[in-house]
């Protein structure tokens, strides 16, 4: 029996390939390695992103399901995975996108071999899961400016690498200068620059929120109000610096976000609609192969 079944989107636009065609060329000899590398992997080719929750989400007598590719297959497989009959089922990650926070949050090495080594040690971390109207993301939710810079590094980042393109959509953004109100739980919060939900402080291409510790039943809504656009410059700023900006509310339970007016959302790089949503925990844990020391 296969310990692993590996999951792979060649499309992703990171280290693995570099093309959607599948087997030939670059892609092909570097999935070829890989599969030297993890003789006790089953290698499975993904038609598209839909299909990496379905396989997941029905894999049969394997210890681990394991993501080969960027934020949406991390995305796409881990929720397969906790919908999976066995909950005992862990997951893993072999990163080939091109914004690696999942990763770096959770001390996953980007690097093929030293990420296989981690799915061979076997050690596992139980980590909480939000959710936006049911569905899991395992980074963060933004809303508005923040889908909307997603969109475009997602467009940058292959031409211009992970800092640049984050940093280059991040600036647009607030040369755009949009501002919407939403309430929270009933309250109204008018003229927001920004606003995410999150339990990790990594939430883009090396911007960091800073967050105080956040107990298990806890996560953190993040927001920019009444401020200019020199003032949103002064924010990304600090954000590369990692240091203290913007307002911090924790949250516990369900917490209902909504605007009078369309506002888009996006979480795990990926767009999803726009508001209202619907945030809590899932109902189960995701058992993720990563170093605990």
């Amino acid at each position: 029996m296969k310990r692993f079944l590996v999951l792979v989107n060649l499309s992703s636009h990171g280290g693995l390939v570099g093309s959607s065609h599948g087997g030939g060329g670059r892609s092909g000899r570097r999935l070829a390695r890989l599969r030297e590398l993890l003789p006790e992997g089953e290698f499975v080719v993904l038609g598209d992103i839909d299909e990496a929750r379905r396989l997941a989400r029905e894999a049969k007598e394997y210890e681990a399901v394991v993501a080969c590719g960027g934020d949406g297959t991390i995305n796409a497989v881990a929720g397969g995975v906790l919908e999976n009959p066995d909950a005992s089922l862990k997951f893993g990650v072999i990163y080939a996108g091109t914004s690696p926070d999942f990763c770096r949050e959770h001390g996953i090495p980007t690097k093929a071999e030293p990420a296989i080594a981690v799915l061979r040690k076997g050690e596992v971390r139980e980590i909480p899961v939000l959710a936006a109207n049911g569905v899991p993301f395992f980074c963060s939710m933004n809303l508005g400016m923040g889908a909307a810079v997603a969109a475009s590094a997602n467009r940058l980042r292959p031409r211009l690498g992970d800092f640049l393109g984050t940093l280059w959509a991040v600036l647009r953004e607030v040369v755009r200068g949009r501002r919407y109100d939403i309430k929270v739980n009933g309250e109204e919060i008018r003229n927001v620059a920004h606003a995410l939900v999150t339990r990790m402080p990594r939430i883009a291409g090396g911007l960091k929120v800073a967050l105080p510790p956040l107990a298990e039943d806890g996560y953190a809504l993040w927001f920019v109000k009444d401020i200019s656009r020199f003032g949103c410059l002064r924010i990304v700023w600090n954000l590369y610096r990692g240091k203290p900006c913007g307002e911090v509310r924790i949250l516990r339970g369900k917490t209902a976000i909504s605007s009078n007016v369309p506002v888009a959302l996006e979480y795990d790089g990926d767009p999803h609609g726009t508001l209202p949503v619907t945030v809590s925990f899932a109902p189960r844990r995701l058992h993720l192969l990563a170093p605990t020391t």
